[in-house]
């Protein structure tokens, strides 16, 4: 009896485990005609993922611009990402998630052809994709949120790391999110790593905000919000992931789908 408690506990884990949220992160840089790229993704492309959406294929997915604040553009650096959600990794690997096959299905004999016109103007010079399953999240309900802030860093205790924000940073973002215009918080750990460079970040967390002006005066601070002090003492952040969050990119959400009708 003891070992089939064990091997139902231990199957019960790998179906939990295996229903964990995860996203894809499919970071790109565009060159040429970007206004083209631009319109030919959320014009003309974004109606086949919302397609999938409805059907139920995926979660979500956008088109996110990285906001860069150099006059000039630096060369070789990504400027746009990819992201695609879905329920679990069968899911986000299956056939079903690769959408845009099935734009011809979608989308009328005049857009395809627009497609082909507004591709070759532009093209993609560099891509890499990454996989990440979300450990927690949440969302206010007023309305969508416009601009995002990516954390990643590399914690030398992942587990505590995760633990704390669940239990500490979560319940402090759900309660002054409309206080903040935060829209979105979240957090998860990588599962991809594209090559041998042990200095990749294997954590994640999001923070998605109704203007860029919010997203500022979120990293400003200033007056500290309610249960902040508490939420302070308790931490143990600065032994689980001494060194912070190693890059913090700022996101415009250009286009995204809505959720499944």
């Amino acid at each position: 009896m003891k070992k089939i408690l064990l091997l139902i506990a231990v199957l019960c884990t790998v179906q939990i485990a295996n229903a964990q949220k995860v996203f894809s992160l499919h970071t790109v840089k565009i060159e040429g005609d970007l206004k083209a790229f631009e319109k030919l993704e959320t014009e003309l492309n974004a109606k086949a993922a919302q397609e999938a959406v409805n059907k139920g294929d995926i979660l979500y997915w956008g088109l996110f611009k990285i906001q860069q604040f150099n006059q000039l553009e630096i060369p070789g650096e990504y400027n746009y990402v990819f992201v695609q959600w879905a329920n679990n990794i069968d899911d986000l690997l299956g056939p079903k998630s690769a959408w845009w096959l099935n734009a011809s299905k979608v989308l009328t004999p005049a857009e395809i052809e627009q497609t082909k016109t507004l591709g070759a103007s532009f093209k993609w010079t560099k891509d890499m994709r990454n996989i990440f399953v979300v450990d927690d999240e949440a969302y206010d309900a007023g309305g969508q949120a416009e601009y995002f802030q990516f954390n990643f860093g590399r914690p030398v205790n992942t587990a505590g790391f995760i633990a704390e924000n669940k239990a500490l940073w979560k319940p402090f973002f759900v309660k002054n999110m409309s206080k903040m215009n935060m829209k979105v918080w979240g957090v998860g750990r990588r599962l991809t790593f594209p090559t041998k460079d042990t200095s990749y970040n294997t954590i994640m967390s999001w923070d998605g905000f109704k203007s860029l002006e919010d997203i500022m005066k979120f990293r400003i601070g200033g007056t500290p919000l309610p249960g902040y002090n508490e939420v302070i003492q308790k931490s143990k952040m600065g032994s689980y992931i001494p060194e912070g969050f190693t890059y913090m990119p700022i996101f415009k959400v250009l286009k995204g789908t809505t959720a499944k009708k």
